[in-house]
């Protein structure tokens, strides 16, 4: 582990607790109560995350992303006694193959207390009790094998203090420039790939062998979060909020799926074309570099000036977009994880070999 995890990285036996960390303190709008979601909640939490985050969320938003979550719900409340939700600590799971184990990851969303209940964040307040009541349940390697996070700044500043981010990385993407578009013509049903063609189009949900790609590159990798048909459908078809484009590639003679790439114009209120997750059977030989090509030409088509993925620099498929003239860019992020089993998997091991994307977070 370097320098800098173990300056940020506490006791391990404070963050997970043999015995059951209080659950209940007095605050100045009374005695607060701290236990696992139950529905009926969400309405109180939306109203805090309105208090808090001053952004309306919609409850079909709400229901989508933590109610229909295929993984489940990993959510602490602290409630005061009318039900009213006044702190909350969660996450989105999500499965993950960790060398030969099927686990689970979270990702660190939303988490935050009331104004008035923000004495304390530092010490044992009532957000940290949420937080320590949340990893006492969840902080295992059986439940909750690592917790993960692309905070913004301001985010990575308050989730050190309170959330004990261990820095992995700063985030920079795979970035290259689009000419002008000009005349395109009809859209190319056909992209090559070091001299092999592959059939294109643009589908509307994942096909029925999607999961035969999803093992070929899972067999591959040796941690990688779940990329099945079931999770991206839920991730990006039946997203409430945006609308992706999602690209297939086949061979020709076999119809085998190749490749696929979820993509996204606009990210972040600029003109880039977004690869929010893609599989490449990199066995195919050109796949990947048809798939490239593919999301160019979309980005072209939809306006946008510049082509970017976010990957792990030290996976094969990384290689791919350096030699197809992609440069690092950085963007306003940085690669947070916390393993709640140091001795199955560390930090460290995460940096160096889990394949993640964009998609792997909620920032796309």
């Amino acid at each position: 582990m370097s320098d800098s995890a173990r300056k940020y990285r506490p006791p391990v036996d404070y963050i997970v607790k043999t015995e059951k960390p209080l659950d209940e303190l007095d605050t100045p709008l009374g005695r607060v109560r701290i236990g696992p979601y139950e529905p009926g909640d969400e309405h109180s939490i939306l109203d805090l995350f309105k208090l808090v985050f001053k952004v309306d969320r919609s409850l079909e938003q709400w229901h989508w992303e933590f109610r229909d979550h295929p993984v489940g719900m990993h959510t602490y409340l602290g409630k005061l006694d009318d039900g009213q939700v006044v702190s909350q600590f969660t996450g989105l799971p999500a499965r993950a193959k960790v060398f030969d184990r099927d686990l689970i990851f979270s990702q660190i969303v939303d988490s935050m207390v009331h104004p008035k209940c923000r004495e304390g964040l530092k010490k044992k307040g009532l957000f940290a009790l949420t937080l320590l009541n949340h990893s006492h349940h969840f902080g295992h390697l059986e439940k909750e094998c690592v917790q993960m996070g692309l905070p913004n700044p301001i985010a990575y500043r308050l989730g050190s203090q309170t959330c004990y981010y261990v820095p992995m990385t700063k985030a920079y993407v795979h970035a290259k420039e689009l000419k002008p578009a000009g005349d395109l013509g009809e859209p190319s049903l056909e992209l090559k790939g070091l001299g092999n063609s592959f059939r294109a189009a643009l589908v509307e949900d994942f096909s029925a062998d999607h999961d035969d790609l999803w093992a070929r590159v899972k067999e591959r990798h040796r941690i990688i979060t779940w990329r099945d048909r079931r999770f991206w459908n839920w991730r990006y078809t039946r997203n409430p909020h945006f609308r992706y484009l999602i690209l297939e590639l086949r061979d020709p003679d076999s119809g085998r799926l190749a490749a696929t790439a979820v993509c996204r114009s606009e990210w972040l209120g600029q003109p880039d074309f977004a690869i929010a997750d893609l599989l490449v059977d990199l066995e195919m030989t050109g796949a990947a570099q048809a798939l490239i090509k593919g999301a160019e030409e979309l980005g072209r088509r939809t306006g946008m000036s510049r082509v970017v993925c976010f990957l792990n620099h030290n996976v094969p498929e990384s290689r791919v977009f350096e030699d197809e003239g992609y440069m690092l860019a950085p963007i306003a992020f940085r690669l947070v994880s916390h393993s709640y089993a140091p001795d199955f998997v560390t930090e460290r091991e995460l940096m160096h070999e889990w394949y993640y994307g964009l998609g792997d977070f909620d920032v796309i």
